[in-house]
């Protein structure tokens, strides 16, 4: 006679699934971030860093043009002290300029290779909160099947050892197929 299972605890698997749900739960919204963050970098790339460095890089041209001009009214003025701090000025705009423009140079170059290092491993991310939220939510409702079908054989009734149904020695499992065998022949012949 195969041994009943010992179903010893139910809460056990009942407390692994609402673990599991919490864990998908916070594991979907930090993915959900995660892509989210990837998207709205890039934004900020296309929109505020190049809008930025754009406007900095016409305005400090606009600086050193002015620089470029007053250094040429003091040339022109002949003024020696003057015609220094305009070359200063003019090394200062030049390197304000510069800055800016390897500061847009950045962000473009940024945005060429943003698809390529961050957005082809932000897949991975994808196909993980696929994941997550398909193949993980058929592992809770496997969960739950077996959660409701453990608790239903732990509540039947153990079979008692004395009922005459259950009790099968060689006997019994003789006899049993004795009736379902065919009857003996009689002893003389054809009846």
């Amino acid at each position: 006679m195969p041994q009943p299972a010992q179903v010893t605890s139910v809460e056990a698997l009942e407390a692994f699934k609402s673990s599991l749900i919490v864990y998908l739960e916070k594991g979907g919204r930090l993915l959900d971030e995660v892509s989210e963050d990837v998207v709205r970098t890039r934004i900020w790339l296309e929109t505020d860093r190049q809008l930025y460095w754009k406007k900095l890089v016409h305005q400090r041209t606009k600086e050193m043009a002015q620089a470029e001009q007053e250094l040429l009214t003091a040339r022109l003025s002949d003024m020696p002290e003057a015609i220094k701090a305009r070359r200063l000025a003019v090394n200062r705009a030049k390197l304000a300029l510069h800055r800016a423009e390897d500061g847009l140079a950045r962000v473009k170059q940024w945005l060429r290779r943003y698809e390529t290092e961050v957005e082809s491993r932000t897949k991975v991310v994808v196909q993980l909160r696929q994941l997550l939220g398909y193949d993980m939510s058929k592992a809770v409702a496997f969960l739950e099947g077996a959660v409701s079908t453990l608790a239903a054989y732990a509540e039947m009734s153990a079979p008692s050892p004395l009922d005459p149904r259950t009790q099968t020695g060689d006997a019994d499992v003789a006899a049993r197929r004795n009736q379902t065998a065919e009857p003996p022949a009689p002893e003389g012949g054809f009846p």
